[in-house]
């Protein structure tokens, strides 16, 4: 092969891999994983599995946060208000730390809460209780939307009824591949949408769809630089 035909082998290979490269991240970005992974907190709460996110635990009066909006910190359960989480692969019983609810019960019965985050992130977890229908979580990049959750996307194909002690309807949730975020916010129609254990971080290693795109970009280069040696 002479070396006119060899560079226009080397700029077709290196023009694949840069689309690969834009184009495959790009797609990969797009598909959020949700899984239902969880580790304990030291109180024996679902936490995050993941060691790299930060977690909000609620106990603190020094929230890692800022927040604004119709919620509160509470703990325990208020009937016809709110319900503490049930931690039912740890001890059967409900959480007894503190955590977050909206709306705020002393207010109207609905509501929305947003949390004003230091950084930007791809990852986000939370200990979900009594999920309803009504509840929407959603993500935010510099004020506008980029993804939205209710409580059906959550529990399908069991009901999201609100059960105050189901475990398909207590149950720790992890988002992975986001788009990028900086904020998030709880929103409810009605009583009301419990989290414990909020997480948020970068996540450091690509997940199995982003790996499985990679590789069969690689495959498709070489057989294409095989083809043009060969002719």
């Amino acid at each position: 092969m002479n070396s006119k035909k060899g560079g226009k082998v080397n700029k077709l290979l290196v023009l694949c891999s840069v689309f690969l490269l834009v184009f495959g991240f790009a797609g990969s970005a797009s598909a959020v994983i949700i899984s239902y992974d969880y580790s304990y907190s030291s109180d024996d709460t679902l936490t995050t599995p993941y060691s790299w996110a930060s977690v909000e635990t609620f106990d603190s009066s020094l929230l890692l946060w800022s927040w604004a909006g119709s919620g509160e910190v509470v703990s325990g359960s208020v009937v016809n208000k709110y319900a503490a989480p049930y931690n039912n692969s740890v001890m059967s019983a409900p959480d007894t730390t503190k955590y977050v609810t909206v709306p705020d019960p002393d207010g109207g019965n609905s509501g929305s809460y947003t949390a004003a985050l230091e950084g930007i992130y791809d990852y986000f977890g939370l200990f979900w209780g009594s999920v309803d229908t009504y509840n929407t979580l959603s993500f935010l990049y510099l004020g506008n939307p980029v993804a939205s959750y209710t409580g059906t996307d959550i529990t399908t194909p069991n009901a999201a009824n609100g059960n105050q002690a189901a475990p398909s309807t207590n149950l720790y949730v992890n988002f992975l591949d986001l788009p990028d975020f900086d904020s998030f916010m709880m929103s409810s129609s009605n009583f009301a949408f419990e989290a414990d254990n909020i997480a948020v971080g970068v996540n450091p290693v690509p997940e199995p769809a982003t790996m499985l795109l990679l590789g069969a970009g690689l495959i498709g280069l070489v057989g294409i630089g095989r083809k043009k040696f060969k002719t």
